[in-house]
């Protein structure tokens, strides 16, 4: 006998990616260790053991839900190495003003807050946030010591995400014009390009 909702066949491709948004919710929400697989598959509507078919254990399920870049953020990515430091300076900062206040920022963030329990997850956010979306960025960009450069900018990143969501930082500067915003960060990640680090 299952629980899933009446209509849904077992073991769909659209059952799995329903698992998989309920799980990003719920660990997000609660973390790893309160999440059990009965709550996710609960929210998805589904049997507990459909989840187990697809992801063999929580801890898998887990590893799956993390947050990757998407096909349109890595061609974001190659778009910014093509233009001058400072040209791409002031795109990723106004691509990060325009997310950090986003749901997908939200969700990022409660993910990161359940990983930081486990590090094989935490490893693995390393891998996503560095590895496959900074450090091509700055290799393309053609920048000396470009790991470094890349671990500075995931900084930047994560922490305006960070003082937006949890600390709300607007409340400390509500005077400050968005243009004002984005000139400051811009400088900021300029110097993140184009510092020598030699």
């Amino acid at each position: 006998m299952t629980t899933g909702r009446a209509g849904r066949r077992r073991g769909t491709s659209e059952s799995k990616q329903q698992i998989l948004d309920a799980a990003r919710v719920l660990f997000a929400e609660h973390g790893y260790q309160r999440t059990t697989v009965r709550m996710i598959a609960e929210r998805a509507g589904v049997d507990p053991s459909l989840a187990i078919y697809f992801f063999s254990s929580k801890e898998q399920l887990f590893a799956a839900s993390m947050p990757t870049p998407s096909e349109e953020a890595l061609a974001a990515l190659k778009l910014l190495a093509a233009l001058p430091p400072p040209e791409a300076a002031q795109a990723m900062s106004r691509r990060i003003l325009e997310s950090v206040s986003s749901p997908e920022a939200s969700n990022i963030l409660g993910m990161m807050r359940a990983a930081s329990s486990k590090p094989e997850a935490v490893a693995q956010l390393r891998e996503i946030f560095i590895s496959r979306m900074m450090l091509p960025l700055m290799t393309e960009l053609g920048l000396s010591r470009p790991k470094e450069r890349a671990v500075l900018l995931a900084v930047i990143v994560t922490g305006m995400s960070f003082l937006h969501e949890i600390l709300k930082i607007k409340e400390e500067w509500p005077d400050l014009e968005d243009n004002a915003q984005l000139a400051l960060l811009t400088q900021t990640i300029e110097l993140v390009l184009t510092t020598d680090l030699e």
